[in-house]
């Protein structure tokens, strides 16, 4: 299973033509493999302009199974942030959230955002 980021939503929604989004497409329509979470939930339609597109956008997200997050998780993100800035490394606190959740649920992550890159080098982050 994936846990797509928002960079790639954003990306098949406004770049349907883009390999990221041709990716996803595949992703939901032939394997059924695309996990939601919280964060990237919001930070997707907090973006949208206008009443009808977010509400069209809101009702097929709403779709795919959801990832909660839990204690644990918010733990992990603190562990991983803290670890990251002592070697300098400083990250969205978002991107650890979202990366301590796809580490707790042992799901790939998709995404364009670098952060992940540098956070995968030194934990068990896998990347799609």
């Amino acid at each position: 299973m994936v846990l797509v980021d928002t960079s790639i939503w954003i990306d098949f929604f406004q770049s349907p033509d883009s390999p990221a989004a041709e990716n996803l497409a595949r992703l939901i329509v032939g394997l059924n493999q695309v996990k939601l979470c919280g964060i990237v939930l919001q930070e997707v339609l907090q973006g949208i302009r206008g009443t009808y597109n977010f509400e069209l956008v809101q009702e097929r997200l709403l779709r795919f199974p959801f990832v909660d997050t839990d204690r644990e998780t918010w733990l992990q993100a603190a562990i991983l942030y803290r670890s990251l800035r002592a070697r300098g490394i400083t990250v969205p606190t978002t991107d650890a959230a979202i990366a301590a959740l796809a580490i707790q649920h042992n799901l790939l992550l998709f995404s364009r955002d670098h952060h992940f890159e540098i956070i995968a080098t030194d934990t068990t982050l896998r990347l799609y």
